[in-house]
């Protein structure tokens, strides 16, 4: 049966092509916007995925750092690090303001403060060096947008600041990072012997850590890998009524699409189907010869779109940075799964009109 689908499919190789494209295509449409969802919920976490804590640490009840605000006592560290489950743990102050240069570019960023050399900095600086008294580090990609070099001066949180150093991967679409000392935000923001969040290195299981630590402490002690769900998540949740609408209006774009497709691609061989029939081929065997075509068609689109997808990533990573588009194995299987149904259904309805034609009317000739 496979063999003959797939000669039929295939005996007008443009008629084939064209509508394996023609799925592929809108198959592209639904995972391209998947993907810049998801690859923006990423770019959320992205401190504290790059992070080289195995626990964070924040007050109690607080479970991120976007739209939260958590304030610990500076003793909070020290009993921390006491704990035999943790190796090392430093604090970090954290808040959230606007970078702005002398020419009046603006970007919404995240402020961290840090220790010098410390674990909570940018993981990788890839010009100048970390801030020094009353300097700032700052991505890359914010800097050319801010059209600023190291050593320009750069505001924010009221206060211009000497930029000292540009890290790279933490600007997104919605904002970017900034770093500076742990005792320059301690004074602007007026809380000193106080940090916003503690990083913690565990000895052994990090889950075993944050529970200790929950128990010695009353405050929320999380794995970083939950923490980064937990961000991830409320991005989402913030984001859900208009996420769904662009991604129902994808979807029945798409799927409409693909039923239409494949709808015309069967109309366009009924002659050929009802020769079948009128050789002798029952209901049963049309019906899987034709929902094997279509299973055909539409794997063949999902390969070729999941790579086009791929592709239109690397560009967009190639001109535009701050945007990242992530193809998920979740929203692969999504997809493909709700293409394939409706891509059979639409292939299946058009032989309710080859059952009802009589097998021999296909050998005349039209008079």
């Amino acid at each position: 049966m496979v063999p003959v689908a797939r000669r039929m499919l295939f005996a007008s190789r443009r008629r084939a092509l064209l509508g394996v494209l023609g799925v592929a295509v809108a198959l592209v449409m639904a995972l391209a916007l998947d993907g810049v969802f998801a690859g923006a919920t990423r770019q959320v976490s992205r401190y504290i995925d790059s992070s080289p804590a195995d626990v964070i640490v924040s007050e109690q009840g607080v479970r991120t750092i976007h739209m939260s605000v958590s304030v610990l006592a500076g003793s909070v560290v020290e009993t921390v690090a006491e704990l035999p489950s943790v190796a090392w743990a430093e604090p970090i102050l954290f808040t959230s303001d606007s970078v702005e240069s002398v020419s009046g570019g603006r970007r919404p960023s995240y402020v961290f403060g840090y220790q010098p050399e410390g674990r909570g900095g940018p993981g990788t600086i890839v010009a100048g060096d970390e801030p020094g008294p009353g300097e700032l580090v700052l991505d890359e990609s914010a800097a050319d947008a801010l059209d600023v070099r190291l050593g320009d001066e750069i505001s924010t949180l009221g206060q211009t600041w000497r930029l000292s150093g540009l890290t790279t991967g933490m600007t997104s679409i919605v904002n970017t990072t900034a770093y500076v000392r742990y005792e320059d935000l301690a004074g602007l923001l007026g809380r000193e012997g106080t940090a916003s969040y503690v990083l913690v290195g565990s000895e052994g299981d990090p889950e075993l850590a944050a529970a200790a630590i929950e128990q010695t402490t009353g405050h929320t002690a999380q794995t970083r890998a939950r923490f980064s769900a937990e961000e991830r998540a409320i991005v989402r949740e913030m984001s859900t009524d208009l996420m769904l609408i662009m991604s129902v209006a994808s979807f029945v774009v798409a799927l409409a699409v693909i039923g239409l497709t494949l709808y015309a691609s069967v109309l366009s061989r009924l002659r050929d189907i009802g020769v079948m029939k009128a050789l002798g081929s029952d209901r049963a065997r049309i019906t899987r010869l034709v929902v094997v075509q279509a299973a055909w068609t539409t794997i063949s689109a999902l390969v070729l779109a999941v790579a086009l997808t791929y592709l239109i990533g690397a560009v967009i990573a190639a001109l535009a940075p701050d945007l990242d588009l992530v193809i998920e194995s979740a929203s692969v299987t999504r997809i493909g799964t709700a293409a394939l149904v409706i891509g059979l259904i639409s292939a299946i309805a058009p032989l309710f009109r080859v059952w009802k034609v009589d097998p021999a009317s296909v050998f005349r000739r039209a008079s």
